[in-house]
């Protein structure tokens, strides 16, 4: 038996807000009478929008409010207009662009303005974008990448490379998303990703020989979990202090984790010992243990049934255990082979996936019985849920299977096959294991797909006969595929939320947008100055780059180090003491790209090391929030990179031959 293993391009037409309800001024800028901010409503078709940005708790220096270099909590609620009432399956659009005058964005100017932003170039970014979000991979070369899906700049979608101590198996993102947890066996150890500056803060040490595994985070908590693999336990981690609080002893064997809604109990399969360890979260003890299958390696918590349903590769039935007396309460009989379980969103349904049948079944746990079997892809391990539709990974199928979650419920099952690379996973079978390698977007709509023998993601779009978009994973192969949302995500009916870093001080359009009804509206607010701010400028002055390395011999293989000066345009004057110069360096069309955090080496000239993958000719962009300066904001600078050093001098040997 084999091992269980595991855009937006929106137009934006149709009819305009002309109206906009502001209850109280905005706060100004530096200088400014700067009242607290209001809630912002606009009304039409029936429809509200509610626009609120307010600082986050303890992060505004004056109280008063916005603040630039702070963060900021955006909420946007849409509403009946009348009754007040909610109005749920509509996702908001949104952006938050700085003006350059006083002039408030009219009808025409304000659907331009979201045009421009929805194509998503690199010349037309907002400076905060409220659709944001990011694909990050966990690769075989013990890496992990942050890819950028959404802007239009050629293939140039590599934000950053963190490197791991180790190869990753498995990894959890904290309730804020800014922490990411990644378990590596083969060092005993979780590292510990801060996803703001995308750098490896920390990496927790577990007992030697314990290989950590599957790992989850305990709900309403600030506590994760994960299974010891080689040691027969399941380790407590602190969330917020990044380190081990206690390992509590469970069954042998592989250890998958699940936990009902509340988090109270911590539910672990034993996969050689065929139980199920009751974790009390609270006194962090053992506090029973439940028989159940033969091999239990798959798990999953019915929110509907209050109950938790667990499956094993050799057992011949799934069973039911109610968490409130940790006993069995149904067995539902089934072919051997289960290796997967998981609930759709509505929670009532579980669809278990049987490896050896090659087969997906549909269980009704209001019945507790099976309602409906289907064939898949081949030898089938992961199963990934949007609103409307299960997807099916098979590890010998370079395909997936689409499942309507409609028909499903309904006892019927018309699988849909659909390509999604050129090779199998088993192609690599190295690159197999547990993390999710389907995940859905934040559209709601749509799933990113990784494929590791080709090491490429596949963007699908329900409706489609096939994946709409392919992005490279710049010859990494993914052993896990994750999205981190920096988005308006619904954190109540109607309600999105999203927190955002206020770049600037100044005036800001807030351009949303609404598909259906379509409703399109620029708000406005304005941010202050930071009292602690040193030296800066409320409104910056255009600046000039002046490469210092033009002549220069840059030869590819070779760290060269690359120094700038940055200008004011109008006075020639140095501008000095920035910490947030960043360079993007790629090569047209944009099939290589790297980003570098420059020094100061002295007031006004900053410094980078780069090491260019072969020659060529190659473009240089500049960016400072600070000073507002934007990679759009100045022409690239030319580079031309030679052979290498070895290279070159063969050539002139060969040159100089008699």
């Amino acid at each position: 038996m084999r091992r269980a293993l595991r855009y937006l391009l929106v137009a934006a037409t149709g009819s305009i807000p002309t109206v906009l309800f502001v209850a109280s001024p905005l706060v100004g800028a530096a200088g400014e009478t700067a009242p607290s901010l209001p809630v912002q409503r606009f009304e039409q078709n029936g429809l509200a929008i509610e626009l609120t940005v307010l600082p986050q708790e303890g992060s505004s220096e004056t109280g008063t409010g916005l603040t630039a270099g702070q963060q900021a909590t955006v909420k946007v609620a849409l509403m009946d207009a009348k009754s007040g009432s909610p109005v749920i399956g509509i996702r908001p659009k949104g952006w938050m662009t700085g003006r350059a005058s006083e002039r408030v964005a009219d009808e025409h100017t304000c659907v331009e303005k979201i045009r421009r932003l929805a194509g998503g170039r690199l010349g037309a970014r907002a400076e905060v974008d409220l659709n944001r979000y990011v694909i990050v991979t966990m690769n075989h070369d013990q890496t992990v990448s942050v890819i950028d899906p959404q802007v239009e700049f050629g293939a140039t979608k590599l934000e950053s490379l963190i490197t791991l101590p180790g190869n990753g198996e498995d990894w959890v993102l904290s309730p804020d998303q800014n922490a990411l947890y990644v378990t590596i066996p083969d060092e005993d150890a979780i590292a510990v990703i801060d996803t703001r500056t995308r750098k490896l803060i920390q990496t927790i040490a577990m007992e030697k020989g314990s290989r950590p595994g599957r790992i989850l985070w305990q709900p309403e908590s600030r506590r994760l979990w994960v299974g010891l693999d080689g040691t027969g336990q399941v380790a407590g981690l602190d969330g917020a202090e990044h380190r081990w609080i206690k390992s509590i002893t469970v069954g042998a064997g592989l250890h998958t984790l699940a936990a009902g809604p509340d988090g109270r109990f911590m539910y672990v399969t034993n996969s050689q010992s065929d139980t199920v360890s009751v974790v009390d979260t609270q006194s962090m003890v053992s506090v029973a243990s439940v028989p159940v299958g033969k091999t239990p390696v798959a798990m999953t918590y019915s929110s509907a049934a209050r109950r938790l349903y667990v499956g094993g590769v050799n057992g011949t039935d799934i069973v039911a255990i109610d968490p409130s007396t940790h006993r069995l309460a149904a067995r539902i009989p089934v072919a051997s082979g289960v290796v997967g379980l998981a609930t759709e969103p509505q929670g009532r349904f579980v669809f278990a996936i049987n490896q050896v049948e090659s087969s997906l079944s549909v269980i009704d746990t209001a019945t507790n019985a099976v309602t409906a079997t289907t064939k898949v892809v081949k030898d089938p391990d992961q199963v990934t849920f949007t609103q409307r539709y299960a997807y099916v990974r098979g590890i010998e199928s370079e395909k997936f299977t689409l499942i309507d979650l409609r028909e499903a419920r309904n006892g019927k099952l018309a699988p849909l096959d659909v390509q999604a690379g050129r090779q199998a996973p088993s192609a690599a079978p190295q690159e197999l294991g547990v993390a999710p390698m389907i995940v859905p977007t934040p559209e709601g709509n749509a799933v990113m797909i990784a494929n590791a023998p080709d090491a490429t993601l596949h963007y699908y779009q329900e409706g489609m006969m096939a994946p709409s978009g392919t992005f490279s994973n710049y010859r990494r192969m993914p052993r896990g595929i994750l999205v981190l949302d920096r988005s308006l995500r619904e954190v109540a009916p109607g309600v999105y939320q999203a927190i955002v870093t206020l770049p600037h001080s100044g005036r800001f359009d807030v351009p949303l947008l609404l598909d259906q009804p379509r409703i399109a509206h620029c708000f406005q607010v304005a941010v202050q100055e930071s009292p602690l701010a040193t030296g800066s400028d409320p409104s910056p002055r255009a600046v000039r780059i002046q490469a210092r390395f033009g002549s220069d011999l840059v030869s590819a293989h070779v760290p060269a180090l690359l120094s700038f000066e940055l200008l004011d345009a109008a006075t020639q004057e140095p501008i000095a003491g920035l910490q947030d110069v960043q360079v993007l360096i790629f090569e047209p069309p944009g099939t290589w790209q790297q980003r570098r955090w420059a020094q100061e080496e002295r007031a006004g000239r900053y410094v980078i090391t780069q090491v260019f993958p072969h020659a060529g000719e190659y473009r240089l962009l500049v960016q400072s929030p600070s000073r507002r300066l934007r990679f759009s904001d100045t022409p690239p600078v030319l580079l031309t990179v030679g052979p290498p050093m070895s290279s070159a001098l063969n050539s002139q040997a060969q040159a100089v031959k008699p």
